[in-house]
Order: structure tokens, then sequence, then C-alpha cells
């Protein structure tokens, strides 16, 4: 039973990389592919602008005429903390440690090729945080940007020397239970004392909510070791790109004394239409997806990021937001059952006691994975650098 490795040259070679997830786990009541088109945007440099400054190579597995396995080796630029890292993402797999071990030491050699201290995966070169860490509870069912994987993946991992370098906490708030009536006094407390304005997003207003998104974050993320600041203009481009899936009144914004404080950015969760498309949002996908929106309301939402500057985060102005989202989705969003939150690495413990104050609970949890290839580098837990 022989193994091929192919390196992916070509657009054909490409697409086969995108949909191997589809061959091996199509079938899995519990996957939901994410769009081939959507993949394929993480490897133009046109639309992910990191790739302009990183080295990647993509290689599929191919056994006895079928394919069985893809993987990615890329650079992880970490300038706050000065290493020289490398990455592994877009790992699938058959349930096979032969097959396993292929896909890992060739993107493990090419990295060491390159000349890197250290290895983190599975995560991704694009500027966010969306399908990042490797799911090792929570398999029932996947929310877009979420990654999905077997739990025998874990295995393949850790015995090829990868260990925790941090957990991602994924927790949920069901509009059902409602949150507890001490988080609403406290969020109420925080507004009063803060003098705290908030307002919902608009598109009329567009230029100067990007210019305060990006305030927010280049405030807020900046002792994170993959930052990246951001210019209001790329914020502005992301917006009207994404115009067809955001609501205005889901993307919540608080104000002290006029300055951007925080935001929070909330949206239906696409999975629920995705389901329906066969991975593929060509013409007739997105017709499908269209159609789908338009006639089956969401009962999910999904908060993808919430961020405060860092001279307010000891204000509590996460409680105000949460609080702000769940009365507003209570009252005019009556067909949502719950909200999911964003996850929550296991290094901040401030945000994983707010979400247990407004009565969370755990959804899903993964692991992104570190391994060392240098014998003077230590892999440690990560931490957040404050200031």
């Amino acid at each position: 039973m022989k193994y091929s490795l192919i390196e992916v040259k070509d657009a054909k070679q490409g697409e086969i990389f995108c949909r191997i997830p589809q061959y091996l786990f199509g079938k899995d009541p519990h996957f939901v592919a994410v769009p081939i088109q959507i993949q394929q945007d993480l490897f133009d440099a046109a639309k992910n602008k990191r790739l302009q400054h990183l080295r990647l190579k993509r290689w599929l597995l191919q056994k006895e005429g079928r394919w069985v396995g893809r993987i990615a080796a890329f650079d992880h630029p970490k300038p706050a903390l000065d290493e020289k890292a490398g990455a592994i993402g877009f790992f699938d797999c058959i349930a096979d440690d032969v097959a396993a071990q292929m896909l890992l030491d060739q993107a493990e050699n090419q990295l060491v090729q390159w000349g890197v201290d250290c290895i983190d995966g599975p995560v991704q070169p694009g500027e966010n945080d969306q399908f990042w860490g490797l799911l090792v509870e929570g398999f029932g069912r996947p929310s877009f940007g979420a990654n999905w994987n077997p739990p025998y993946y874990r295995r393949f991992f850790e015995e090829a020397g990868y260990v925790s370098y941090y957990e991602q906490i994924t927790n949920v708030i069901t509009i059902q239970s409602g949150l507890p009536e001490r988080f609403f006094k406290i969020a109420e407390w925080v507004k009063q004392k803060g003098k705290v304005e908030l307002s919902h997003f608009s598109y009329r207003d567009k230029a100067y909510y990007a210019q305060s998104v990006a305030h927010i974050y280049n405030h807020a993320w900046h002792q994170f070791e993959n930052f990246t600041p951001k210019q209001s203009k790329d914020v502005l481009e992301e917006l009207n790109r994404l115009k067809q899936v955001l609501k205005e009144d889901l993307i919540w914004f608080a104000h002290i004394e006029k300055e951007a404080a925080a935001f929070m950015l909330m949206v239906p969760d696409l999975n629920q239409y995705f389901a329906k498309i066969n991975g593929n949002l060509n013409a007739l996908g997105r017709l499908k997806f269209w159609w789908n929106r338009k006639m089956h309301a969401p009962r999910r939402l999904k908060i993808l990021v919430m961020g405060v500057v860092q001279k307010y985060q000891k204000l509590g102005l996460e409680s105000v937001l949460i609080d702000v989202a769940y009365r507003w989705v209570r009252q005019h969003y009556r067909h949502v059952d719950e909200v999911e939150l964003a996850w929550v690495g296991d290094f901040n413990g401030p945000m994983l006691a707010l979400h247990q104050a407004a009565g969370a609970k755990p959804l899903r949890r993964h692991i992104t994975f570190r391994k060392s290839l240098n014998d003077e580098v230590v892999v440690k837990k990560f931490e957040i650098k404050t200031d």
C-alpha cells in the first residue's frame, strides 16, 4: 500500500487540497465543509495580505489513487516575541499512523530547511484567529470559523512530539436560560460609572466605524504574539466584502468621552447555511445560500471578536457589550436559541471569569500545539505580555 506525497503546484491541485476534508468526512453528520472559495482566499496573496511576507507550501497525500490527506507549512512570524517560528495547518488525514507521520514529517522537514526553531499548529496564515487549533472536546456541532476534526487527530500530534501551547475554550449562552440578574446589575453599574455610550454599526457611517475598529484593535491586541496593526482602509475593505453576511445591529460599540473604547462583532452562524451548499459558493451555491438565509431565520449567533482598548480593560466594558447584545437579541431576534461566545485562551483568566459570571456553558475546546526543533528552545505555555 504505497503512499505518494505531491506538492501543490497548480490551481487544480489547489482545488483538490481544499476538497480533502469533504473526501474524508463528507458523510459524517457533524461535518460541514468550509466553501472552497473561502479556503482559496487564504492562499491568495491579493486577498490575504500576510502571504506577501510569508513562505508557504502545501502537500497532498495519495494512496492507491485515492486522496487521503493534506498539510501546509508556512512562516509564523511573531515580532513581539522575537521567535523564529513556523507553523503547520490544514492537516487532514485518514486514521492511519503512517499517513499522518508522512504528512507531519514533510511539513516539519520544510520548516527545518527554512531555519525555524519551533512549530505551532494547527493554525492558518490569515490575519484573524478563525480556523485555529485542534478540536479535542465538543465534536457534536461545529460553527463556522471553528476547526472541526475527528478525535484521533490529537494522538497524531502528541505522538509526534507536540505539546499544548495554549487551549482555546468556547462557551455558549442560551437565550432561554438568560443572564444572571447580578450580571445585569454589574453591566448597568459599569455603564453609569464609565459614562459609556453605546451604538451599533451602520453602513451609512461605515468610514467612522472602520476608523473606530482600527483604533480599538491597535490598542487592544498589540501585546499578542502575532499582532499586526490595522489601517482603517483595510477594515473598510473588509466591511464592504462581508456586507452580505453582516447585520448592522449585531455589531456594537462602546464609547467613553467620544473615544472608541470597545466593540463586539456578532454574526449568524454561517454553518446553518453552508451545510446546504456542499462546500461550493459557485453561482448555484450562492443562490442556495441566499435562499436559505431568506427562508430560514438563524437560530444560532456567534460573537466573532470582542476587543477593549487596553486602558479601559479593567473597567468591565465586556460586561456592558454582552448585556446590550443579549437584550437586543432577545427583543429583535426571537428565533435565536443561543449565542456562541468568541473563544478565550486559557491564558486569559479575566475573560474566562467574565464568561462564567454571564452563566455561559462549555461548548468546545481546541488546543494550539507547539513543537521545538531546537534543543535550546524550551516550549512553555503561552502567557499574555502586559505593559
